[in-house]
């Protein structure tokens, strides 16, 4: 049932090349040139647009977490700066500018997430690359927000060294802000991309199985 399908796929794809391996299979290799030969689309529609508005549901989700934790440390931040001294006015000064960035990145992805025309009719090739530029988004953050804890470690750890006070308790309520931080961070990055992966795993990847991108576009290979 499985070999028949893919086989109808190889018949209405047009643009393709076969090529045979030495190795102990027969390997078709079907390249769709993106810039020349439109992408056929074995998905069907209303199947994809589900996928996509499923995808927008996640990224609306996870911006509103984002953009109550950015505004919970913006707030509490900079009322605390007022009501602390040293190291502890640090740590919330630190907090309300990084309260002040994520809310910027979490109100726009929460409009993104609304603009649904953007999703609408979107061909199968677009969605496989949608969803790709997703994950690795996330992944990509995910990775930095390791950085940030080990540069807050770090300065935290430095904090003792400097003769000045102030220098002591800006570095130590600073380090301390980018653990905390860099924390919430990675649980936020590395939960979206799981996310992201698990609803592509239920619901894509069984349609992008033997997919691959090259240089002139993309290439599905199927082995008998």
């Amino acid at each position: 049932m499985r070999i028949g399908f893919l086989f109808l796929i190889l018949l209405m794809t047009s643009g393709v090349s076969a090529q045979t391996s030495e190795n102990t299979g027969r390997i078709w290799d079907t390249t769709v040139h993106t810039s020349s030969t439109p992408f056929k689309q074995w998905v069907p529609q209303q199947q994809l647009e589900a996928f996509n508005m499923k995808q927008l549901e996640i990224n609306k989700k996870g911006m509103y977490v984002l953009s109550s934790w950015a505004t919970g440390n913006l707030l509490y931040g900079v009322i605390a700066v007022g009501l602390t001294h040293g190291e502890g006015q640090a740590f919330h000064a630190s907090n309300a500018i990084w309260g002040g960035f994520n809310f910027i990145i979490g109100a726009t992805g929460v409009a993104a997430s609304y603009q649904k025309k953007k999703s609408m009719g979107l061909s199968f090739g677009g969605t496989v690359l949608r969803q790709h530029g997703q994950e690795k988004i996330f992944l990509i953050n995910g990775s930095l927000d390791f950085a940030y804890i080990a540069t807050g470690l770090a300065v935290w750890g430095f904090s003792d060294r400097p003769a000045s006070q102030r220098t002591r308790n800006i570095l130590s309520g600073g380090g301390k802000s980018f653990v905390m931080q860099g924390g919430f961070l990675a649980f936020f990055d590395w939960g979206m991309y799981i996310a992201h992966s698990q609803h592509a795993f239920r619901n894509l990847n069984r349609y992008t199985s033997g997919l691959a991108f090259n240089g002139d576009g993309l290439s599905y290979s199927l082995m008998f």
